[in-house]
């Protein structure tokens, strides 16, 4: 898979970023992996500085105390204010996360696949934003960010105007209606309710006792015959 930066240079608003993606590439060509995962990170953070300028977003935001304006912080404050797919904004977090392991950990050695995958996740993040804010049509790397990313003709400005009656549907936050549960203890009641032990003893309260009337039967039958042969 062949990835450059070329379309950088011709972008409104990201041209200033070619230099340093077309290092980056350069890194991954010579086989330096740590120093390709370091730059995408140091180039994530310009990148985020310009969404920053773009939105007019404050960069002296409130943050809790002993916490630092930084490229976590940034990215936080930015899922908050700006309207992007989630999937691009992961992608954020996981060039920052895989920036951070290859400048802090000396004992990682990042392999080509990690390499590439941090590229391709710098690539699209470029191509979302030239493509939203310059309405260019670039191809993405993937075709599920290209899903997401693109769900509106307009793209960004398109979606942010229409924000306020409008909600940005992302395909992961779909909501699932949950089912409803059919309760069954009620259901047959009619079979069941002589089973019941309240109703077995409102039975036995209210039922008076029946008499055994079959030896009376026999001793009214012995009366006649006695009576029978007394005439005689």
């Amino acid at each position: 898979m062949e990835i450059n930066f070329d379309f950088l240079k011709d972008s409104k608003y990201f041209s200033e970023q070619y230099p340093a993606a077309d290092k980056i590439y350069k890194l991954y060509i010579i086989d330096d992996y740590r120093d390709v995962i370091s730059n995408s990170r140091l180039l994530l953070e310009t990148i985020v500085k310009k969404i920053f300028d773009l939105e007019n977003l404050n960069k002296y935001y409130p943050i809790h105390d002993r916490e630092y304006r930084n490229l976590r912080n940034d990215t936080h404050y930015l899922r908050s204010e700006v309207n992007y797919p989630l999937s691009i904004m992961d992608l954020f977090d996981e060039v920052r996360r895989m920036g951070n392991a290859a400048i802090h950990d000396s004992k990682l050695e990042p392999d080509k696949k990690q390499a590439l995958h941090c590229i391709c996740n710098l690539h699209d993040i470029l191509v979302f934003l030239i493509n939203s804010y310059e309405n260019k049509d670039l191809y993405y790397i993937r075709p599920d960010i290209s899903m997401e990313a693109q769900t509106d003709e307009k793209h960004y400005f398109y979606r942010k105007a229409k924000s306020v009656s409008t909600q940005h549907i992302r395909l992961s936050d779909h909501k699932t209606t949950k089912k409803k549960t059919v309760h069954h203890q009620n259901k047959n009641l009619k079979k069941a309710k002589y089973y019941s032990s309240t109703k077995q003893e409102n039975k036995e309260n209210d039922t008076q006792p029946i008499a055994d009337t079959s030896n009376k039967k026999q001793e009214n039958l012995f009366d006649k015959i006695k009576h029978f042969f007394a005439k005689k």
